[in-house]
């Protein structure tokens, strides 16, 4: 099923899709359009479950590829933010060709925690807490706990998180369905076997104070010349809002590099 989108910027440019993280919608990222606009036709996703496609049935990762797929251009610089990384790694294993570019930010191949391994992630436990607790009726309530649990250790914190909420007012909250099916894919996924059949460009951009994607995890990704690692020093799981200028420069260097 094709989902509906946002569109904003020059129809003529080359083209930038944005995927979202787990509660929240496409309207977050607001802020970095106006940056793009002038020369890059911008397009916004809601995932199933949310905003413009919140009457569309959730869906575990493999449906949200197929819903993709039905949507998508072909030849997009494909941009991420937490579990909408997640999605944006996934796709463009599954689909190289279409796919000119990758951005990830403050996502991973695997977020939740494996100690045995020694891989930093977000611990199970957490989301199996939010899973137990998330209901039809205290939707708004864990997803302001989320929120709240992102912005940790950012020394903007309450400024983060009141803009966020401010992005996101006019944005009906997700389904109840969708959230638990995404909490399933942070919880579930892990592509790190799969990363060297990545050949496009790569721009994988983290928070020095994210812990929910620690960036001790960044050592993952292939090391050449054009998969590049930005940590943010002053930021936690939305560099975007922590640090909204120095993000937009990162941001159009690699464009500027890759994405013409």
């Amino acid at each position: 099923m094709k989902l509906k989108t946002h569109e904003f910027g020059n129809p003529e440019g080359k083209i930038i899709v944005m995927l979202h993280g787990w509660g929240f919608s496409s309207a977050v990222f607001h802020s970095i359009v106006p940056c793009l606009s002038s020369r890059y036709r911008v397009i916004l996703v809601d995932l199933p479950g949310y905003g413009l496609n919140s009457a569309i049935p959730a869906n575990r990762t493999q449906g949200t590829m197929v819903n993709l797929e039905d949507t998508l251009p072909e030849n997009v610089i494909l941009f991420g933010w937490s579990l909408g990384g997640i999605l944006a790694l996934r796709y463009t294993i599954m689909n190289p060709s279409r796919v000119q570019a990758l951005i990830t930010v403050s996502s991973s191949p695997r977020f939740t925690s494996l100690p045995e391994e020694r891989w930093p992630g977000t611990d199970p436990e957490l989301l199996k807490k939010l899973q137990g607790i998330l209901s039809q009726e205290n939707v708004y309530r864990v997803i302001d706990r989320f929120l709240s649990l992102q912005a940790m250790g950012s020394p903007t914190m309450k400024n983060d998180i009141r803009e966020i909420k401010e992005l996101l007012k006019d944005t009906p909250l997700p389904s109840y369905y969708e959230l638990q099916a995404g909490l399933k894919t942070l919880a579930d996924e892990d592509l790190r076997g799969c990363l060297t059949r990545i050949a496009c460009p790569c721009l994988h951009i983290y928070g020095q104070k994210d812990r929910l994607v620690p960036c001790q995890g960044s050592t993952i990704w292939p090391v050449n010349d054009h998969s590049l690692i930005h940590i943010f020093q002053q930021s936690s799981h939305a560099p975007f809002i922590s640090e909204p200028d120095n993000f937009r420069k990162v941001l159009l260097d690699f464009l500027d590099k890759y994405g013409t």
